[in-house]
Order: C-alpha cells, then structure tokens, then sequence
C-alpha cells in the first residue's frame, strides 16, 4: 500500500484575517480544503472544517472587477470633476485670500481613478460532488500579492484534473 504525504500547497488567508473571511476557504493542502465557517451563537464565532480534495469536483478560478468598488471610484472622480468645475466657474466670486487645497482634490481623483480603473480581485469556487460551493476572494488591493497564491491553486487543479479557466467577469 502506497502512502500519501499530504503537503500544504497555499494559505489563502492569515490568521490575523480570519474575521474578514468567514464562510470563506482558508488554504489548501494536496488532500484537503480548509474552510471556515461562521457560527452564530458561539464564543468563538467561527469553526475550521477540512474537506477532502477526492470531494472536489471543479476549481474555478475568476479574475473579477468588484463592483462596489468600481462605482465608487466613479462616483469620486465625477464628484472631484464637479468640483474642478465649480471652482472654475465661480472663481471670481471667491474672497480675496481664499485657500483652495487642490493637492487634495487632486489625490481624490487619483484614488477615485485607481478604484474605478484598477480594482481587481481573484476568485476561487470548489465544487464538491454533492453540489456544495466552497469559495475564497481576494480583497481588491491583494490582487499582486495574491496571484502566486492562486498559480498555486491552479498547478495543483491541473494536476488533479479540477481545472476550469474564467478569465474575466
């Protein structure tokens, strides 16, 4: 009988960001799928269950823009614009020694831009065969960080055979 060494593929979320990831996947070793769930009505609030990859029968893996944040960067940049404008049309009405701190108007419509344009966020669903869904998402500034994470995630569906590609959403 052959052995199997089971061994640790990636963590998906540190123990400092278990509270921002209930209900979510915590990491993935070659023989399970660690998940944690969220308990109501207990004193620790959360519980790790381990699945078993033999279980899984897809990983797909999504390349996603959030959608809350790209509205609001809209919202932002048409908001400093507005205001680009207004101080445009009523400058002549301003009192003589009026400050107007443009650098900050200025690092609102970059943040607003960077949201609006550049939010991205990776994330993984594994299907059980019995149909339940086991997902994971990056937070939108981790796309970078995380994306050795996921290739991880990606070899080892390969290599299993679980493999299913979206690449935008």
């Amino acid at each position: 009988m052959q052995e199997k060494f089971e061994k640790s593929v990636t963590t998906l979320v540190t123990p400092q960001e278990y509270k921002h990831h209930l209900n979510e996947v915590l990491g993935v070793t070659t023989e399970r799928i660690f998940f944690l769930k969220r308990k109501f009505f207990s004193g620790a609030g959360s519980e790790m269950l381990e699945y078993s990859l033999d279980d899984c029968s897809s990983i797909i893996v999504m390349d996603e823009k959030p959608l809350i944040k790209v509205i609001l960067g809209t919202l932002l940049v048409f908001l400093m614009l507005f205001i680009f404008y207004c101080i445009y049309i009523y400058w002549s009405d301003f009192e003589p020694g009026t400050r107007i701190y443009i650098g900050m108007f200025g690092l609102a419509l970059f943040y607003g831009f960077t949201w609006m344009l550049g939010a991205r966020r990776h994330r993984i669903v594994f299907t059980l065969c019995d149909g339940t869904k086991l997902t994971w998402k990056s937070s939108s500034g981790d796309f970078n960080i995380k994306s050795e994470n996921v290739a991880r995630v990606v070899e080892l569906a390969k290599s299993k055979g679980l493999y299913n590609d979206i690449k935008n959403i």
